[in-house]
């Protein structure tokens, strides 16, 4: 599947038929999730996905105005509720601080899906959607897409309407990449480093934290001055829309440099990609050994690694690379030469770490090296090649680095 964008310019009145078509799918989300919350605090347990969508003959009987939105749009909207709360259920058992699915109390424009119905391409640049033409600007000919699914959204006061298209997967040689693992520790100074088992070294920059960076300092000094004018005059109204303006500019900047960063991993062309199972949400949890190391919380916030992981995941899909998360739990403060632990502790700080007398490895290295070192033990009947280390120590030993540093 591939996800096209194409921007929409609706009349007044078709604003205010999209504007009726969100709250008619407001109501129906409440009215299931109503459902389904009764149904969790009597039994814990939720309607599969083919029970809630035989409820809807007699829900849309009771709400006549829901006739209006398409058929396939209620469904996949009961879909969306039943995923909501199979997800919950997911992470409820690995986190008991989860919460279920929330109901939409808001009037903002929700995003509508209609899938495999409900909208016609005509000719003239117009697009059918629930009945209603609406002109639309793209360099695509969309009639020769083939269309599985369309959303229309309401973003930075643009209508947009993503088309989801069916895109076939282009198979390469397996016998170019059946053998290639590679291995990625994600942290903060990188976003990660990587090693595969050719013992070749992978290295992304955090970019992402340093486009944060100065966006932050950009929106404390509007919101600074905003602060000092009077709400809904003139200075202040400017000033909102400046500040508005450097969020989007700061979010477009970081999902377009994430997209290009996931891209160029994904293109790699790796049979299988694992990746340390880095858990964000705890590492940003105020609660445990993370309540006073706020700037730790905050560098994670601002390196978007779930983002990231989410970008690289699809990506990889396409290429036929297998995306494998496994524990990371110790692959720091574990020697990878010896397999044991570290007599002192590894801080944050450390950049490097000391194998042995003569032989020193970046820490994130060292790291990459005990993941991929992992998966292989869980994998003894796989057919890749296992990693050289005696050639990856060699090369990538910073002894001479630092001994001279010290020497100077």
């Amino acid at each position: 599947m591939k996800t096209y964008q194409i921007r929409l310019f609706p009349t007044k009145e078709q604003i205010n038929q999209l504007q009726e078509l969100s709250n008619i799918r407001k109501d129906i989300w409440n009215k299931l999730l109503d459902i389904e919350q009764k149904i969790y605090e009597t039994d814990k347990k939720f309607l599969d996905k083919y029970s809630l969508c035989n409820l809807l003959p007699k829900l849309k009987e009771n709400n006549k105005n829901w006739k209006k939105l398409n058929s396939k749009a209620i469904q996949t909207i009961s879909m969306s509720v039943y995923s909501s709360y199979r997800s919950f259920f997911n992470l409820i058992k690995k986190d008991k601080s989860a919460r279920p699915p929330k109901k939409i109390e808001n009037n903002n424009f929700h995003g509508i899906v209609w899938n495999q119905s409900g909208w016609m391409i005509k000719e003239n640049n117009i697009i059918i959607i629930n009945k209603i033409p609406f002109k639309y600007k793209s360099n695509l000919n969309l009639n020769e897409l083939k269309i599985k699914e369309i959303r229309i959204k309401y973003r930075n006061n643009k209508w947009l309407c993503d088309l989801i298209i069916d895109n076939s997967i282009e198979y390469k040689d397996k016998i170019l990449i059946d053998t290639r693992v590679l291995a990625i520790d994600l942290g903060l100074g990188k976003l990660c480093h990587g090693i595969d088992n050719k013992g070749k070294q992978i290295i992304i920059q955090n970019k992402s934290k340093k486009i944060n960076h100065y966006f932050e300092q950009q929106i404390k000094k509007v919101q600074s001055k905003l602060s000092k004018r009077t709400k809904n005059s003139r200075k202040y109204i400017f000033l909102r829309k400046k500040l508005n303006n450097l969020y989007q500019r700061k979010n477009t900047q970081i999902k377009q440099t994430l997209h290009i960063q996931s891209k160029k991993l994904a293109s790699m062309n790796y049979n299988t990609i694992v990746i340390g199972d880095l858990t964000v949400k705890k590492l940003m949890s105020t609660e445990g050994i993370n309540e006073n190391k706020k700037s730790i919380r905050k560098s994670f916030s601002h390196s978007n690694i779930n983002m990231f992981l989410q970008f690289l995941a699809y990506k990889c899909q396409s290429k036929n690379t297998n995306v494998v998360k496994i524990g990371e739990q110790w692959t720091t403060q574990l020697n990878c030469l010896t397999g044991k632990v570290f007599k002192d502790k590894i801080k944050l700080k450390d950049r490097i770490v000391q194998l042995s007398d003569t032989i020193i490895l970046d820490r994130d290295l060292n790291s990459a090296i005990n993941i991929l070192k992992r998966w292989f033990d869980s994998h003894i009947a796989s057919m890749n090649e296992p990693l050289d280390l005696s050639k990856v120590l060699v090369k990538y030993n910073l002894y001479e680095e630092t001994t001279t540093s010290l020497v100077l």
